[in-house]
C-alpha cells in the first residue's frame, strides 16, 4: 500500500525533478531542525529577550520583499542553477555564525542576511522547475515536491525535539545542522543539468518589469489575501486554543501533526487541474470559500460549550489544511502560467511576494483580530477571504490579457 502511494504520488518526479526532490528534502530536514527549535535557541542559548527575537524575525521577513525580486532578476541574467548554488553555499556559511550571536545588532545582521537569502532562493527553485520539468508536469511536480518538503520538515522537527530534550551545548547543533543541510543541498545543485539561456532571455527588457505590471500585481494582491490561511493555521488557531478555557493546550501539537500528514497525503491530488490558469483560479476560489467556512466554525466555537468548541477547532484545522492545499496548487499554476519566458525568474520572484506578505504581515493581523476581537475577529477574516475569492478571477483575466498583448503595447 505504501509502495503504491509512493509510485502514484511521486510519479511526476522523474529525471531532474528527482534530483530537485532530493535537494528539497535535504533543505526541509535542516529547516525543520532549526525552525522548530529557533525560539528556544535564541532565548535560551543566545540569551536574547523574546521581544528582540520577534523584531529580528520580522526583519528577516522584510528583507524578503527586496531579495525575492532581485534574485529572480539575477537568475534571468546569470542562470538559476548557478545562483541557487551560490545562494545555498552562502546560507550555509551564515548559519555557522549563529553560535557567535549574543547581542541584538549581531542577531539582526545575521537573521537579516539569512532571511534575504532564504526568501530569495525560493524563486530560484521555482525557476529551475520551469526550466527542467516539462510544462504539463510542472504543477504536479511542484505539488509532489511540497509533499516531500513536509516529510523532511517533520523529520527535522522531531530531531529538534530530541536535541532540545538533551539541552545544554547540544542545542548548538540546531543552527549547525541547518548549515550542513544547505551545504549538502548546494552539492546536489551541481548534479542538475546546466540550462542555456533561450533567445528570449537575451532580449533587452525593462528593469523591474514585473513590479510595473499592474494586472500581475493584482494577482499577487488577491493571492496574498487567500494565503492568509497559513497565518490562521500557524498563529490564529494555536492562539485561540491557548486562550480558551475549555480546550486542553495539549491539542496544539496535534494541529501541526494533522496538517503535515494531510499535506503529504493530498497535496498532489489537490493540484490536479491547476495546470491551466482556469484550473488555478478554480482552486483559489475553493481555497477562499473553505477558509471562510473555517473562520465561521471558529467564531461559532467561541460562543458555545466545550465539546462544540473542540469540534469547531478540529473542523477548522481540517478545513484550513485543505484551503492550504488548494491555494498552494493555485499558486503553482498561476506562477508558472503568468511568468513570461523573457523574465521568468523576475516574475516568479515577484509572485513569491504573496508568500512573503503573508509571512510578514499575516501573523500580526491574525493575532490582533483573534486576541483583541474574538468572534468578531474571525468574521473580519471571513470578509478578507471573501475579498480574495472575488478578486482572483478578474485579476487573472486582466493579467492574461496583458500577457497576450503585443510587446509594443506594454
Amino acid at each position: 500500500m505504501i509502495a503504491s502511494f509512493v509510485r502514484t504520488n511521486y510519479a511526476s518526479l522523474k529525471g531532474p525533478a528527482r534530483t530537485l526532490a532530493l535537494l528539497h528534502f535535504l533543505d526541509s530536514v535542516g529547516g525543520g531542525v532549526f525552525t522548530s527549535g529557533s525560539a528556544v535557541y535564541f532565548i535560551v542559548v543566545a540569551g536574547l529577550p523574546a521581544a528582540q527575537v520577534g523584531l529580528g524575525l520580522s526583519l528577516a521577513g522584510l528583507s524578503g520583499f527586496v531579495s525575492s525580486v532581485l534574485m529572480g532578476m539575477a537568475a534571468d541574467r546569470i542562470g538559476a542553477r548557478r545562483l541557487l548554488f551560490l545562494s545555498l553555499l552562502a546560507i550555509g556559511g551564515v548559519y555557522c555564525l549563529y553560535p557567535a550571536v549574543g547581542s541584538l545588532p549581531a542577531f539582526c545582521a545575521v537573521v537579516g542576511v539569512v532571511g534575504a537569502l532564504e526568501w530569495g532562493s525560493g524563486p530560484l527553485f521555482h525557476t529551475l522547475i520551469a526550466e527542467l520539468v516539462p510544462e504539463g508536469d510542472r504543477v504536479s511536480a511542484r505539488a509532489a515536491l511540497r509533499s516531500v518538503f513536509n516529510i523532511g520538515f517533520s523529520i527535522g522537527a522531531l530531531t529538534a525535539a530530541a536535541v532540545i530534550g538533551v539541552g545544554g551545548s547540544a542545542m548548538q547543533a540546531l543552527p549547525l545542522g541547518n548549515a550542513l543541510s544547505f551545504l549538502l543541498a548546494a552539492g546536489i545543485v551541481l548534479r542538475l543539468p546546466a540550462t542555456s539561456a533561450s533567445p528570449a532571455r537575451t532580449e533587452r527588457v525593462s528593469r523591474f518589469r514585473a513590479l510595473k505590471d499592474m494586472p500581475f500585481l493584482g494577482v499577487i494582491g488577491a493571492s496574498s489575501l487567500l494565503a492568509l490561511h497559513s497565518a490562521v493555521l500557524m498563529v490564529g488557531i494555536p492562539l485561540w486554543l491557548v486562550t480558551s478555557d475549555d480546550i486542553p493546550r495539549s491539542v496544539i501539537p496535534v494541529v501541526f501533526v494533522l496538517n503535515t500528514i494531510l499535506v503529504v497525503l493530498f497535496q498532489v491530488k489537490c493540484a490536479k487541474g491547476s495546470e491551466t490558469l482556469d484550473g488555478s483560479v478554480g482552486a483559489a476560489r475553493k481555497a477562499g470559500l473553505i477558509s471562510v467556512v473555517a473562520c465561521l466554525a471558529l467564531a461559532l466555537g467561541n460562543a458555545t460549550t466545550a465539546w462544540v468548541a473542540g469540534l469547531s477547532a478540529l473542523t477548522a484545522v481540517l478545513l484550513v489544511t485543505f484551503a492550504e492545499l488548494w491555494q498552494s496548487a493555485s499558486a503553482f499554476g498561476l506562477g508558472f502560467g503568468l511568468a513570461p519566458e523573457a523574465a521568468r525568474g523576475e516574475y516568479l520572484g515577484a509572485f513569491h511576494l504573496h508568500t512573503v506578505v503573508q509571512a510578514t504581515v499575516g501573523p500580526a493581523v491574525v493575532s490582533f483580530l483573534v486576541i483583541q476581537h474574538g468572534s468578531y475577529g474571525w468574521l473580519v477574516l471571513c470578509l478578507i477571504f471573501l475579498t480574495g475569492t472575488a478578486a482572483i478571477a478578474p485579476a487573472v483575466r486582466r493579467a492574461r490579457r496583458e500577457d497576450l498583448a503585443p510587446a509594443s503595447a506594454r
